[in-house]
């Protein structure tokens, strides 16, 4: 099947699956060159810290020695990013690896030091009077960083004293932070019986959820549903408290900071105004019925006449095609190339270089992510490749992670550091062009409906399930503040906004889906849902835009990805789309894509409607 497709977007070649660690630090995770760089990165830290302290001790204060301290801490900070992500690496590829398990430790403490310093030095920036702090941000040292020093000057001003807050973090170890990692051991020990090739196994609840999703039939899959649900009824009170003392802890702090949203942290670590995401969620409600509709249209024709949770994301139209490593690398070469050389040749060093693992082996970490090395200005991709069209989504996904690195591993430290949702900002864009570019030139119907799944499935993730989730956590929040919550209740209130959009057409809904979502108990993260769909949505945007406007469009791009560090994504959507998100229609526009994906599979499966009834 879809001969077009082989003879243009993929060619079959063999291309390396392993990526080269080495090449950063001979040794892997028991290098001596990393150890050293530790020390060296340790002592910047104190050395850092000492010149800080005499500094604040200072009648006269030398603007020069701030400059140096800064100079330092963004020394300090890409080291810390690249020992971090690195240590990440070298436990994903091999998770039995203890040297890197004990170094992922050493970077945690290092990364306490340093925040330890950033606290420190942003009661220095608060002690600057307006009119000299503006002379100071103003300095040809300090513009390109200034909206970042902008932020954590303003973010003292909402805190409590140094002490207080140190104490906070402190205290959080054994308190919010413990609290996550609590949910963690208790997700890592659950076992869950399931049936697999006709042998009963227990399984951890990641591989039966995973059963529940892609099993290969429909009775392995409500089986493996079922044996979940049963699980997690028997932990469910214990997580509940877990789930509680988290929310618990986090409104805590809150009150003592004076804090009335509950919704302000998340707010600064994405940097975008609630007028910005009330819109957003205005205008995904403005397209329910039609997402309804697609969700009713694909169950019917794929024969249920009662549904479950389990049934939402297995196809309707299966894909029988299967595309290598190879094929797929050649396929999103010739995209990103057709869009600018610029990205393209990036694309082309991402494989050449060996920066990608994508090898598909035992004893390697589940899951994909994009690892960014600021020093040696490259990245690490890790997925595990099983040779689908959706593998081949999320390699142009994490490469478009990859290439937002290398747009800001040119600009200084702390003008890389960029929101959750605007992170997601290149990487969705890839998938796009990836995926319209398959769609565009498969002529098959059954194929093309199969692509147009993928598309609307993971489209329904961000305007469905992540939005939903959100509703759930300002609910849960909300009623938490008023005392402890039970399990029960907290089902009561998953049912609640499911229904909302799923009433009527699944019946068995995934009512434990609270004990398994780690961003509920994310220790540093508040509300760590929603980021996602902001970036789907923003970077959408991006992309409708590219196609309404393709005159000088991969400059424009570049320059977005590029000040992405500097601004907020109010400002972003101005300046580079000439967009005020926080009114509907932007946030309407962003979702043609998806829509007309929905219009259009709505037309091919009509017949299949008129058959079914």
């Amino acid at each position: 099947m879809l001969p077009q497709i082989k003879r243009g977007l993929f060619v079959e070649q063999t291309t390396a699956q392993t990526w080269n660690l080495t090449s950063l630090y001979d040794g892997k995770s028991q290098s001596a060159e990393l150890k050293n760089f530790m020390m060296d990165l340790e002592n910047t830290i104190e050395q850092a810290a000492g010149q800080l302290q005499n500094y604040r001790g200072m009648d006269a204060r030398d603007i020069k020695v701030l400059w140096e301290i800064i100079n330092q801490f963004q020394t300090a900070l890409l080291g810390w990013e690249q020992l971090d992500d690195f240590a990440i690496c070298a436990y994903a590829e091999n998770v039995a690896d203890q040297s890197a398990i004990a170094l992922m430790d050493d970077s945690a403490v290092l990364k306490a030091k340093l925040t330890s310093l950033q606290i420190e030095l942003d009661q220095a920036f608060a002690e600057f009077t307006e009119a000299e702090w503006q002379i100071f941000t103003a300095t040809d040292r300090m513009q390109a960083a200034s909206f970042y020093l902008n932020k954590r000057r303003q973010m003292v001003k909402d805190r409590l004293p140094a002490e207080l807050e140190r104490m906070i973090s402190a205290l959080s170890v054994n308190g919010l932070s413990g609290w996550e990692q609590q949910h963690e051991l208790v997700l890592t020990k659950l076992r869950v019986p399931i049936e697999i090739e006709g042998e009963l196994q227990e399984v951890s609840i990641g591989q039966a959820l995973n059963e529940a999703v892609n099993g290969k039939d429909r009775e392995s899959r409500k089986c493996a549903a079922e044996a979940v649900a049963k699980t997690c009824e028997v932990h469910e009170d214990a997580v509940a408290a877990i789930l509680n003392r988290v929310a618990g802890s986090r409104l805590a702090i809150y009150e003592q900071r004076g804090w009335d949203n509950k919704l302000k942290e998340m707010l600064e670590h994405n940097r975008i105004e609630e007028a910005s995401i009330d819109a957003m969620l205005t205008a995904i409600d403005g397209n329910k019925d039609l997402y309804r509709a697609y969700i009713e249209r694909k169950l019917k024709v794929a024969g249920y006449e009662t549904a479950g949770w389990f049934d939402l994301e297995s196809p309707a139209f299966p894909l029988s095609d299967k595309v290598d490593f190879g094929a797929a690398k050649n396929a999103i070469s010739k995209q990103f190339h057709q869009f600018s050389g610029k990205l393209g040749h990036f694309a082309d060093r991402a494989f050449d270089q060996d920066w990608i693992e994508a090898e598909n082996r035992p004893g390697k970490a589940e899951g994909g992510f994009c690892a960014s090395m600021p020093l040696a200005k490259e990245s690490r991709i890790f997925l595990t490749y099983r040779d689908t069209y959706q593998d081949l989504i999320t390699l142009a996904h994490e490469l478009g992670h990859a290439y937002h690195n290398f747009i800001l591993h040119d600009e200084p430290a702390l003008a890389q550091q960029k929101g959750t949702s605007v992170a997601e900002t290149a990487s969705t864009f890839m998938e796009n062009l990836v995926l319209d570019a398959v769609i565009e030139q498969t002529a098959d119907q059954n194929e093309r409906l199969a692509m147009l799944e993928i598309k609307i499935r993971d489209g329904l993730k961000y305007v469905v399930s992540v939005p939903n989730m959100f509703r759930f956590e300002r609910k849960f929040y909300d009623q938490r503040a008023d005392g402890m919550i039970s399990a029960e209740q907290i089902k009561t209130m998953i049912a609640e906004v499911e229904n909302d959009i799923y009433a009527g057409l699944v019946e068995e809904l995934a009512l434990h889906k609270w004990m398994f979502i780690g961003h509920f108990y994310d220790a540093e993260k508040a509300f760590y849902n929603i980021p996602y769909t902001i970036g789907y949505l923003f970077s959408n945007g991006v992309y409708e835009q590219a196609k309404q406007q393709p005159e000088g469009f991969p400059e424009r791009y570049d320059a977005l990805l590029r000040d992405s560090g500097k601004m907020t994504i109010e400002q972003l959507g101005k300046q580079y789309l000439g967009a005020d998100i926080t009114q509907v229609a932007f946030w309407r526009d962003a979702q043609k894509s998806l829509c007309s994906a929905i219009e259009e599979y709505l037309e091919l499966t009509e017949k299949y409607w008129q058959g079914i009834e």
